[in-house]
């Protein structure tokens, strides 16, 4: 939140600001969407507590697990809804991200999880991987998939990785993809690669695209087709984007009631994709001899935080942790500072806030036209976390300024404005605040 109580309190009811990137930590979309109940007592600390209550959006969301004819998992998204209930974001999972997120001694592939008899307990295992609560879930074969997708259907796509090129020496080769195009004899390999790059493909064409496995390449390769694919359906959208989403009583979108109603509501809109990012491959131990791919928690919890608040699991023994990153380009663009955008300073304030066993719910890296402070700022719902925060948070983030929030956000105790002084505390000049600094106040004003 902003250090100016009224625009905080203007930027909350609005709704809480979500943003997310493209690849890696490239800037993305901004959305807004919780409500506020004024004088509401949900949420309050004490009983009595007469505070104004922000609560996160609840979004909705839905896990699509595709597989092929030999029931093998060929891609794996979550698909969450914008708080205004049209469009909104595609997370691609690899589908041998590993299961146990790198944690202990077990490493296995979702792929060796996933068991059509049993659909429940996979994405009980995808919940645990992404640290996410989950609407629905669903595993598709090929005609339900064709209808999931068929709304941005057909669509032009560029596939970065096609099968058989390498073996190119004498121009000849059988197309892997789609039967829309056909290689000839007289194509030579160059000429070739850049006809089967450049497809449009029907709803019949993307669908086998999706299922295709296993390809002759490696899970990274099969991955960077299965992104590409997303990006291009959601590069159709918006479709029927004067279709109307129903209402409650309070002008909020009513919960989606089937994955069908996610997808359709999801294509009405603009659509982003986001691949999670990849910190090792390692074996796995489950017997089966192939790679699993772990992958970056602190990456993956960055994307949920900001697409998906509300339903972000909350593992740790620690307080719960909303960060904000208002910091302009300009501010960013100094010689002292050790990030690349907002993206890469709120990845790290996540790892930092893991790392003391806290949990994060809540990201949002909209800057402000006005910059942030030098100072972070701590807005906490009780004093008594005061203490112990500058305690432990002192050392990372440096010289801070803590606050009782006036108003709370549901599920959240603590809200974190990243200042500009976190980019020397970060380089190793942080100096802990002494337990009688008078930056520690009662009432936020």
């Amino acid at each position: 939140m902003t250090a100016s109580v009224t625009r905080r309190r203007h930027r909350a009811m609005a709704g809480a600001a979500v943003s997310f990137a493209l690849v890696l930590v490239a800037g993305g979309l901004t959305f807004v969407g919780a409500t506020t109940i004024a004088n509401s007592t949900e949420g309050a600390v004490v009983q009595g507590d007469v505070r104004p209550v922000v609560f996160l959006p609840q979004t909705d969301n839905a896990a699509v697990a595709v597989v092929d004819d030999d029931n093998r998992l060929t891609a794996l998204i979550v698909a969450t809804l914008l708080p205004g209930g049209q469009g909104g974001s595609i997370v691609t999972i690899p589908v041998d991200a590993d299961a146990s997120i790198g944690l202990g001694d077990e490493r296995r592939p979702l792929a060796g999880v996933l068991d059509p008899a049993d659909p429940d307990g996979f994405f009980e295992a995808v919940e645990g991987t992404l640290a996410i609560v989950l609407q629905f879930g669903e595993i598709v074969g090929a005609d339900r998939l064709a209808e999931l997708i068929e709304p941005v259907t057909p669509v032009s796509v560029d596939l970065p990785f096609v099968p058989g090129l390498a073996q190119l020496a004498d121009g000849v080769a059988e197309s892997p993809v789609p039967s829309t195009t056909t290689a000839t004899t007289e194509v030579v390999s160059d000429e070739l690669g850049d006809l089967l790059q450049s497809i449009d493909f029907d709803v019949t064409d993307a669908v086998d695209v999706l299922r295709s496995t296993p390809l002759p390449g490696t899970n990274a390769d099969r991955q960077t087709n299965t992104v590409a694919m997303w990006s291009a359906l959601a590069a159709a959208t918006p479709v029927d984007a004067a279709g109307s989403v129903p209402v409650d009583e309070f002008g909020m979108p009513v919960t989606s009631s089937t994955i069908d109603d996610v997808f359709t509501r999801l294509w009405q809109g603009p659509v982003q994709v986001r691949d999670l990012a990849v910190v090792s491959a390692q074996s796995s131990t489950d017997g089966s001899g192939v790679d699993v791919s772990v992958l970056d928690r602190f990456d993956s919890l960055l994307v949920f935080a900001q697409i998906s608040p509300a339903r972000v699991s909350k593992p740790n023994v620690g307080l719960v942790f909303r960060v904000e990153v208002p910091i302009t380009d300009a501010q960013l663009d100094v010689d002292n500072s050790p990030f690349v955008n907002r993206s890469d300073v709120a990845r790290s304030a996540v790892g930092q806030l893991l790392f003391l066993q806290a949990n994060v719910a809540s990201v949002d890296v909209a800057p402000n036209p006005e910059g942030s402070p030098t100072k972070s700022r701590f807005e906490v719902a009780d004093e008594k976390f005061v203490a112990d925060l500058k305690k432990s948070l002192s050392p990372v983030f440096g010289d801070a300024e803590y606050v009782v929030s006036e108003e709370l956000i549901a599920g959240v105790d603590v809200v974190m404005t990243i200042g500009t002084g976190y980019f020397n505390a970060f380089n190793g000049g942080a100096v802990a605040s002494s337990d009688g600094d008078a930056d520690t106040v009662v009432g936020d004003g």
